[in-house]
Parts: C-alpha cells; sequence; structure tokens
C-alpha cells in the first residue's frame, strides 16, 4: 500500500519518473473518394461518395456463383444454373450454340456438317458410361450388404444357452 501512496504523492507533486497516459486529440482527415486505410484495430475501410464502406476480406459468393462462359453474365434461374453445371453456359447461350452446330449441319457437306451428329452421340454416349457407373456402384453397395453379418446367430446361440442353464438351476433349485 505504501508505493502506491507514494506514486500518487509523487504524481501530485509533479516529480512522478514513470509512464503516465494524459490523453489524445482526435486528428480530422480529410479522405478522398476511393481511398483505402486501416484502423487501430487492423479493420480496413474504403471511402466512397458520402460514406466509408468496410473492406471484407473473404471472397463475395452469393447469387452469382455459376456464369456463363460466352455472355459473362450471373446465372439466378434453374434451369440456367441446371445448363451451366453441364455445358458451361447460360441456356439461352447453349440454345444459340447448338442452332449454330445445327446451321453448320445444313450449309456444309462433309466433316463439318457431321458436327451436330457426333455431338449428340457424344451427349448420349456420356449419358451411357455415367449410368453405367452408377449402376457399378449399385451393385458394389449390394455385394456388401449381402456379405455384412446382419445377425450373428454366436451370439444369439451363447444368450440363449445361457438362459437355459441358468433356467435348469432355478428348476433344480425349486424340485429339491
Amino acid at each position: 500500500m505504501g508505493k502506491n501512496l507514494q506514486r500518487v504523492s509523487d504524481m501530485l507533486d509533479g516529480s512522478y519518473k514513470g509512464k503516465i497516459q494524459v490523453g489524445y486529440s482526435k486528428t480530422d482527415v480529410k479522405r478522398e473518394v476511393g481511398d483505402v486505410w486501416e484502423d487501430s484495430d487492423g479493420v480496413k475501410w474504403e471511402q466512397m461518395e458520402g460514406y466509408r464502406s468496410k473492406v471484407s476480406n473473404t471472397p463475395a459468393v452469393g447469387l452469382f456463383r455459376h456464369k456463363c462462359k460466352d455472355c459473362d453474365s450471373g446465372l439466378t434461374k434453374s434451369y440456367d444454373i441446371d445448363t451451366c453445371k453441364r455445358y458451361d453456359r447460360c441456356y439461352g447461350c447453349q440454345t444459340t450454340w447448338e442452332l449454330d452446330l445445327q446451321h453448320l449441319k445444313k450449309n456444309k457437306i462433309g466433316e463439318n456438317g457431321n458436327k451436330w451428329q457426333f455431338w449428340v452421340r457424344l451427349q448420349e454416349l456420356q449419358r451411357w458410361v455415367s449410368g453405367r457407373k452408377e449402376l457399378e456402384q449399385w451393385i458394389d453397395e449390394q455385394d456388401k450388404i449381402k456379405n455384412e453379418k446382419v445377425y450373428d446367430m454366436s451370439v444369439a446361440n451363447a444368450m440363449a444357452n445361457s438362459n437355459v442353464d441358468t433356467e435348469m438351476k432355478i428348476h433344480k433349485k425349486l424340485t429339491q
């Protein structure tokens, strides 16, 4: 207690040689639109027109998770997203691309004219391959289920035998 009282009296006298925090003064900083700065807590901010915006470290993920590789538009409709998962295009760009392939078929004779048939055949083969893989997985799962011992009879028999033994002992005690 004596040391603390001595320090307080030294502070009041002005003879204290330790660290004293007096305070701080607010500084007005003019920021221009587009300026990015970091505050004392380590948070980044960006000056916008008339307001400040917190800069996020995480990437924006949301509605436009899927984008068309041709028109680079964000996809929100379910049919656009389904088409994008298969072909990396939105529904409109995919139909335009397919129509262009059909148009090539009508106007050109020979190898270039058969691109539409080749593409359709490729899609059919890919569907067959994926169906076959799915069937093989199902067959493997069924084999695993058959090979598992669902009911282990050795445990059931042991339990039944122990019950018979105890019942026989009980009956012998009752009859004697």
